[in-house]
């Protein structure tokens, strides 16, 4: 029997033709742990406790109930806990084992563990459960459209409640009260509503709002005067880009002209004058307030990735515990410079550094090898699905998880997010994605053994082994 052929990914596209589920996908029927996730999921992302506080004024608990029922039901109905033992549940489980170890040596051992219980702890959880929980590419695919769902609700917050704080837009409180982190959510989940757009069929209320948010998301995070959130954007539109063949190049390069327009329009002349500082010498002269403002905050950051850099060559195998980098470098910088700095008190702005002087080396191959793991997750996906047209829908998948992580890598350069759920949950649906496409292999191959079916450009001569992870 051949295996059924669908229309090759259109993978250049805005929105292409939805591929309809193979007929030779195994149906897994979802379980209550799949439907608590998917809650789990967008209150996470969402940031819906937080917000619901600045709206009602009180405070809402949901996210620890959520995790606890959906922890429960992928215990006891049908989770899939052996995909935690995966590569990357290894090497995250190993990092949280080395920080709990870092913790005796840590520089307030307090603090570092109630930063593990109460943040950390939580994003290893969203891991488990996503990657336990969600099976089957169609699980899948509604996990990443309530992750498209999540962006729209962000989106329309920031919009709605947005105001301005050091003339960059924000929110009121929260996490989304700082403006790098709100252009960081909304990076990262734009490629689940391109997702969206690509995949879903027909037209729906969700296809429509995820087309609005990807045209207002651009003009949003220009206006946090986010510079690493602009860089991270550049790159992310430059790798869908330049993939597109001439012909949509026009309409894609006319349609980004006139949203740089608009974003221009719509952010403050402080906002623009944090942009203008990216390529400005480190000693101008003749600018405005607002540039100094954000100069100095450039030369701030300096000098905190030079003081990670500097304790993590005092303290390469154990750091200086978890979470207390800040408490470390007011304690080294005034051991360094005979006096106490307010501005030592900040975090290291850098993701990286904040695991390699907080968790020693040992704490950043760790933390590095998941994400490198990560990459090579989405990658194989998207080769494997080359093969089989039949596994189109996974490319598309494997395209906005890459987006994804891209853009959590470029927004951790300028910002400290080890500890927090954005990179365990992406790696949670990356080992979903891994194990349901290996399953949909095998029963392409079971079906069809003798075929080799391989895409335009691919190599004719390679052959079909096997998918390594055996579930």
């Amino acid at each position: 029997m051949t295996p059924l052929r669908t229309p090759p990914l259109r993978g250049t596209h805005l929105a292409s033709q939805a591929m309809p589920p193979s007929p030779l996908s195994p149906e897994v029927r979802p379980r209550p742990a799949f439907y608590l996730t998917v809650a789990f999921v967008f209150v996470v992302y969402a940031r819906f406790p937080e917000i619901m506080e600045m709206v009602t004024g009180s405070a809402v608990h949901s996210v620890r109930i959520i995790v606890g029922l959906a922890l429960i039901a992928t215990l006891l109905f049908g989770g899939n806990l052996r995909s935690v033992f995966t590569k990357v549940g290894i090497c995250l489980i190993g990092f949280t084992l080395w920080m709990f170890a870092c913790v005796p040596f840590s520089i307030w051992r307090g603090g570092s563990f109630r930063m593990l219980r109460d943040t950390w702890m939580m994003a290893l959880f969203s891991f488990i459960i996503i990657a336990s929980a969600v099976q089957g590419l169609d699980q899948c695919r509604r996990i990443m459209y309530t992750l498209g769902a999540a962006t729209i609700f962000i989106e329309v917050i920031a919009l709605v409640m947005g105001r301005l704080s050091e003339g960059r837009v924000a929110l009121l409180a929260g996490t989304l009260g700082n403006a790098n982190y709100l252009a960081l959510m909304l990076l990262m989940g734009a490629p689940f509503c391109l997702f969206v757009m690509r995949t879903k069929p027909g037209f729906s209320l969700l296809k429509f709002a995820c087309l609005m948010a990807l045209l207002c998301i651009p003009v949003t995070v220009a206006a946090t005067g986010s510079r690493g959130g602009l860089v991270t954007l550049g790159v992310m539109f430059l790798l869908y880009f330049v993939p597109l063949p001439a012909s949509q190049k026009v309409v894609v390069g006319i349609l980004a002209l006139i949203l740089l327009v608009i974003a221009i329009t719509w952010s403050t002349r402080s906002a623009l004058d944090r942009f203008r500082t990216i390529l400005t010498p480190s000693t101008p002269v003749g600018l405005s307030a607002s540039e100094r403002s954000a100069i100095e905050s450039m030369d701030l950051r300096k000098e905190l990735l030079l003081s990670s850099l500097q304790l993590t060559l005092r303290h390469p195998l154990m750091g200086v515990g978890p979470g207390m980098f800040s408490v470390a470098n007011a304690s080294f910088v005034e051991e360094t410079t005979g006096r106490a700095s307010a501005s030592a008190w900040h975090e290291t702005h850098n993701t990286f550094t904040q695991v390699s002087c907080e968790d020693g080396l040992p704490g950043l191959f760790l933390y590095g090898l998941a994400m490198l793991l990560c990459f090579r997750i989405v990658h194989s996906a998207d080769k494997r699905a080359r093969q089989y047209p039949a596994l189109s829908s996974v490319r598309h998948m494997a395209f906005a998880l890459r987006l994804a992580l891209i853009a959590f890598t470029g927004t951790a350069i300028f910002a400290s997010n080890a500890y927090m759920y954005y990179f365990p949950m992406l790696a949670g649906l990356c080992v979903a994605l891994e194990r349901a496409t290996a399953a949909q292999l095998t029963v392409l191959m079971q079906a069809a053994p003798e075929q080799r079916i391989a895409t335009v450009g691919a190599n004719p001569a390679m052959a079909w082994k096997r998918p390594a992870v055996r579930y």
